[in-house]
């Protein structure tokens, strides 16, 4: 998708190759409603959860402007309409649609939610337990002082095991794109990681499944993009760094106290962060509208 500078990632990324300039459907010809990410009268999320309370037609169309004319306002808007609901209060288009509220739109991250609880118990045992037992639980303890990217290259099995459907396939590239993003700077040995990289790490990881769930929802029927490649490189970077900025500074705060909390805690705090990730993005989308 662009966004890894160190790891290339997979050949194929998330962007599916029908969502292209004209706004094509599915290359299959199907409707995109098999993993539950598409708009049909009654889809269901990928883990059994709450189906959307409405359709992404009015996401669809506020994102068709925003590629189009790169528009901060229609991408707040194609954001706040995709997340839906009025959980949150305010008006503006959490009024109903959408994925149903922010609650929803986190049910929706099925194979996400459970790649970023696993996260989450590395940065844990590694914070509470040492990088060398935490390495050990996962018989990878030769690989203290290799760099992170291959300690996490060598865990991806364990964090994202593989599956067909696009809820994994979300969640695998989301952690390879973080993966990469580890050695942008320069290649840190995964012993010597500092307890504010590997947070760092997991809000990136974060970031980029929504990002990956929001393109796959809202391309699931299609969209119209600009002919002009240059333009939709530069509308997703938008779309990148807005839902970013909306993880990286405001979702610091839930990753404190990891040291206290056992396998089942750590799956909740990962459900509460991308309920609360996906409330940010809607309040940000409204403010930017």
């Amino acid at each position: 998708m662009g966004t890894s500078k160190g790891y290339g990632g997979p050949p194929n990324g998330l962007v599916p190759t029908w969502l292209d300039a004209g706004g094509g459907g599915p290359a299959d010809g199907g409707d995109g409603d098999h993993d539950g990410s598409g708009d049909g009268a009654s889809p269901t999320p990928p883990d059994g959860g709450p189906a959307p309370a409405g359709g992404f037609a009015a996401a669809r169309n506020a994102f068709t402007r925003f590629s189009k004319n790169g528009s901060s306002s229609a991408l707040g808007t194609a954001l706040s309409a995709y997340v839906g609901g009025g959980s949150g209060g305010g008006g503006g288009s959490r009024g109903g649609g959408g994925a149903g509220g922010p609650r929803r739109a986190a049910q929706r991250m099925g194979a996400s939610r459970a790649s970023g609880a696993r996260l989450l118990g590395v940065v844990r045992d590694f914070q509470s337990v040492g990088p060398a037992e935490t390495l050990r639980q996962l018989d990878l303890e030769s690989m203290a002082n290799q760099p992170a990217s291959e300690v996490f290259l060598a865990m991806l099995e364990f964090l994202c095991p593989p599956g067909g459907a696009i809820d994994e396939a979300i969640s695998r590239q989301a952690m390879l794109e973080a993966i990469g993003n580890l050695d942008r700077d320069a290649p840190t040995a995964f012993a010597q990681l500092a307890p504010e990289q590997l947070r760092e790490f997991f809000l990136d990881f974060i970031a980029l499944s929504i990002e990956g769930r929001v393109i796959a929802d809202i391309g699931a029927r299609g969209i119209t993009l600009p002919a002009d490649i240059a333009t939709v490189e530069q509308a997703h970077e938008q779309l990148h760094d807005f839902i970013e900025g909306c993880c990286r500074v405001h979702l610091s705060g839930l990753l404190t106290g990891l040291e206290a909390l056992n396998s089942h805690d750590v799956e909740q705090r990962s459900n509460e962060i991308y309920e609360a990730a996906f409330s940010l993005i809607a309040d940000a989308g409204e403010d930017a509208t």
